[in-house]
């Protein structure tokens, strides 16, 4: 049995059917040679999908409760199918938590680059206001410690970055990428090292155990009925512009640079959440652009590609028309384009095509605030 796995993962997938308002179980299987995926059904025990390239989709795609967008369904992955599968991959795909503090935006972008270099995915994001509650369950192991009462005086009140990450043996890797809690003991190079200033104000949290990472995530990321009372996000819907960095610039870890070029070029990340958009969704968004750009198909399946990260951002300068400032940060549709006309915009630095430009920007200044509710909103839901 195992030489049949060589060529091949296989995972538990579930799909929830919306037509006929049931969650359908596949064997998802991954052929890493080509990149292809392959979908059994396992109640109906026939094929569902033969063996397709999904855009997007590749090795570090499959972890236990990680989303894949296949041919405009979301699969989530809930389980190995085979010990083989999870002998080989278990280790490099564990889970944690990890929250950044209280700081300044361009570098909050640093921290988030230094995590992606040391081979940290984020695969869930979000910007949320923290209450006390809250911070008595993250810091639940540390409640006794000299520090508590000034980290929840830090704290409390205060708009923090939580996140899902992703990678070989994460929990102790991401204490070991943090460093001492005391940023003055921290190894050169840590984040708190770099970044941080007393045992207090130290950049960031992570979970210290495999069995907290899982409880963190459950009380962080929660499932939908408790997500719009418990850490929720913290759109303003005033003045405000939407700005997506898109599926391919989050694969390839160009997250940070944004969030950094966006702090410096004048605008507060009023709000962010990492989305997984359906095809569906993304022709919806898309609609205004169908039969008049030519990318308009490109654009839809590039944006339900993989996780995105929408953000609404308000110019500092309150005198400032948001979106108006914002789409000249972005700079032309085309990288190639604006890498000539004008170097300094966000496409000019971290775009690849006309659909792979990076972000997306909200066009005219009056949609700036509809395109915020459709994704802090409808999308939200």
């Amino acid at each position: 049995m195992e030489g049949a796995y060589r060529d091949k993962f296989s995972f538990i997938g579930e799909w929830y059917d919306n037509q006929a308002s049931l969650v359908r179980r596949f064997n998802i299987f991954y052929y890493p040679t080509d990149d292809t995926v392959e979908m059994y059904d396992l109640k109906n025990r026939k094929t569902f999908l033969r063996r397709v390239k999904v855009n997007g989709v590749n090795i570090d795609s499959f972890f236990i409760g990680s989303t894949l967008p296949i041919l405009g369904r979301l699969v989530k992955i809930v389980d190995f199918a085979c010990e083989d599968t999870r002998k080989k991959l278990h280790k490099d795909m564990e889970v944690t938590f990890a929250m950044i503090k209280p700081m300044p935006t361009n570098i909050v972008g640093k921290i988030i680059t230094h995590l992606n270099e040391k081979n940290m995915k984020i695969t869930k994001m979000k910007k949320t206001t923290l209450t006390v509650d809250d911070i008595n369950f993250i810091y639940r192991k540390q409640l006794s410690d000299a520090t508590f009462p000034f980290l929840l005086d830090h704290l409390t009140g205060q708009q923090v970055f939580c996140m899902e990450l992703v990678g070989s043996e994460s929990v102790t890797a991401c204490v070991k990428i943090l460093g001492h809690k005391d940023p003055l003991k921290a190894e050169p190079g840590t984040i708190r090292a770099l970044y941080g200033t007393d045992p207090v104000r130290n950049c960031a949290h992570v979970s210290p155990s495999t069995d907290a990472a899982v409880e963190d995530l459950d009380y962080v990321f929660p499932p939908p009925p408790l997500s719009s009372v418990r850490l929720r996000l913290t759109a303003t819907l005033s003045n405000c512009t939407l700005c997506i960095v898109k599926p391919h610039a989050v694969r390839e870890g160009k997250l940070g640079a944004a969030l950094e070029a966006i702090d410096e070029g004048g605008f507060h990340v009023t709000a962010l959440n990492m989305f997984i958009v359906e095809n569906i969704n993304a022709a919806e968004f898309y609609e205004v652009y169908k039969g008049i750009v030519q990318e308009y198909q490109g654009m839809v399946e590039e944006l339900a590609s993989g996780p995105c990260v929408a953000m609404e951002l308000v110019a500092k300068d309150k005198n400032l028309n948001t979106a108006v400032e914002f789409r000249k940060l972005v700079g032309p549709v085309d990288p190639e384009i604006a890498r000539l006309l004008r170097p300094h915009t966000l496409r000019a630095k971290l775009g690849k095509t006309k659909v792979q430009n990076a972000v997306h920007c909200s066009d005219l200044a009056e949609d700036g605030l509809l395109e915020v509710e459709y994704f802090f909103k409808i999308l939200n839901l």
